[in-house]
């Protein structure tokens, strides 16, 4: 059994900004403080990180509390339901290409176990992908309201899937992503890694951090199918 580990922003799907829209709009409410748009670059980060990574920018490092941290992150999520409705209703929400067909076959293949390793809140990765109407495909994973640390969070989503799975064996856990810190945390966490252009870096990009598998998008399906089987062990007999 090959557990498989998506992320979600720029891998499965596109907002058009929603996530980062909402964070705004509490950000805003929380610390008084109008952020601008381009404060930091997201991309492959934790929400928590991404919320103290704009602190610092803004000189606003001491604001940093359980209790702000808290408030922030309820309000958010309300805003990020808001503006993934609001999303869906203008017809920005995209699946990205292949993503419907890929996950369609690999949850009819017994030797693979599809969940989710992503920087989101789990309450927020499920409003995306509900909305996206793609929530059923994942039983498990590891997120940003698990750790800050992409590692951690990756290695508690093979943990959970472990116990998903069980009694079957898991003889290993592949990363799906569209950024560098998929790949170098997928690696560190011990999964191999599939890297995919789809989201805001080159395929050159990726490559340059030496994923197992680099794709400009998920169409492919058969080929990356095949690719993954490669990765399960002959069975004895």
């Amino acid at each position: 059994m090959i557990l498989l580990l998506f992320d979600i922003d720029g891998t499965l799907i596109s907002t058009d900004g929603a996530g980062m829209r909402a964070f705004h709009r509490a950000f805003e409410e929380v610390f008084g403080f109008r952020m601008e748009r381009k404060a930091i670059r997201p991309d492959g980060k934790t929400d928590p990180l991404i919320l103290k990574e704009i602190l610092a920018h803004f000189n606003l490092s001491d604001r940093w509390s359980f209790s702000s941290r808290q408030q922030m992150f309820e309000l958010y999520l309300g805003y990020l339901e808001d503006e993934m409705r609001k999303t869906l209703e203008s017809g920005r929400l995209r699946i990205l290409p292949g993503v419907k067909d890929l996950l369609r076959d690999l949850s009819r293949e017994s030797d693979f176990a599809l969940g989710l390793a992503t920087g989101n809140l789990e309450d927020g990765a499920r409003v995306k992908l509900e909305k996206a109407g793609l929530g059923g495909f994942f039983h498990f994973g590891g997120f940003g309201s698990d750790s800050e640390e992409r590692t951690e969070l990756i290695r508690i989503g093979i943990q959970r899937g472990s116990r998903h799975v069980s009694p079957a064996s898991v003889d290993g856990a592949c990363v799906i992503g569209d950024t560098p810190f998929d790949v170098i945390h997928g690696r560190n966490a011990g999964a191999f890694v599939v890297a995919v252009a789809s989201g805001g870096y080159s395929i050159g990009d990726l490559q340059a951090f030496k994923p197992d598998l680099a794709l400009a998008d998920l169409t492919a399906t058969g080929s990356i199918i095949s690719f993954l089987r490669t990765r399960i062990p002959a069975r004895p007999g």
